[in-house]
């Protein structure tokens, strides 16, 4: 599996944790646009998990993620709905 795929994949696994109420649309196989959000989902969670872990800790670096995560979520949240509907 490419590297790209893996962090895709990670990306997905980590929403189906976070966003329980679309586990089964989460894993289906995704669009080339699902796709990619699960990639940027798994880097922006990949750093704000190492922001969280730094000493000392960088608050606003820790604030800017976790805006990016909860955006991320609720554009994938957005997008499996208009999915589901079609």
């Amino acid at each position: 599996m490419r590297r790209c795929e893996m962090t895709r994949e990670h990306g997905r696994r980590r929403l189906m944790l976070r966003l329980p109420g679309i586990r089964q649309v989460l894993a289906e196989e995704p669009t080339e646009a699902l796709a990619e959000m699960f990639e940027s989902y798994a880097l922006a969670a990949d750093a704000l998990d190492r922001f969280r872990q730094q000493v000392p800790k960088q608050d606003a670096l820790i604030r800017e993620y976790s805006e990016l995560c909860r955006d991320i979520e609720q554009e994938v949240m957005l997008y499996c709905a208009g999915q589901v509907v079609r």
